[in-house]
């Protein structure tokens, strides 16, 4: 009989705690859930494009190329009008993505699955005050000048971007997007993640 009695107490003072530690983890969970911004997809894709570095793939390069040049007319060269020179400058490119290649395509507010349409080289830019002349043989009749150059290592930068894209350049941006929008929404308060690419 006493032992029952003891059993009984201790069910009667174990079941409020029990009851307690239900109702208040049902009520944070509450909580967390309504207080979870991030529910509305214009706020995730803002906030992204306000915290993420959407250049995620900073690629600095020197390239050295020659240029042999010469007139014609018609198709027909002209004597002693050969010219060559051989540049050299520094090169920065950001490979990344824009917002509006970014899709949210299910958002519940404890799980997202983004869909980025595609990873782009962002910006080229050359160093324009370390571009280097060297080795100039130039004619009477065919000068080298400075805009002739600048346009020639605007032409080079093109060919520079087929080069490293080969290389797999485009993976490794891929990549980074992948680990900063996992990082960055996990940080949000999102519990599953899912990037993938078009």
């Amino acid at each position: 009989m006493l032992r029952k009695r003891k059993k009984i107490k201790k069910v009667h003072i174990l079941l409020p705690i029990l009851v307690l530690i239900i109702l208040v983890s049902y009520g944070i969970r509450k909580f967390t859930q309504e207080k979870n911004l991030y529910k509305d997809n214009t706020k995730v894709i803002d906030t992204i494009t306000q915290v993420l570095d959407l250049n995620t793939v900073k690629y600095n390069y020197s390239n050295i190329v020659t240029v042999k040049k010469d007139r014609s007319i018609n198709d027909i060269k002209i004597p002693f009008s050969e010219k060559s020179f051989i540049i050299k400058y520094n090169g920065t490119i950001n490979g990344g993505v824009k917002p509006e290649d970014i899709k949210i395509i299910k958002n519940t507010g404890d799980k997202i699955y983004i869909e980025v349409k595609k990873c782009r080289i962002l910006n080229h830019y050359i160093d324009d005050e370390n571009i280097y002349v060297y080795d100039i043989k130039s004619s009477v009749f065919n000068k080298v000048d400075i805009n002739e150059v600048l346009k020639d290592v605007s032409k080079y930068k093109k060919e520079y971007e087929k080069k490293i894209i080969k290389e797999g350049f485009m993976d490794e941006v891929e990549k980074n997007t992948k680990s900063s929008l996992e990082n960055m929404l996990k940080n949000m308060g999102y519990r599953t993640v899912v990037v993938s690419f078009k």
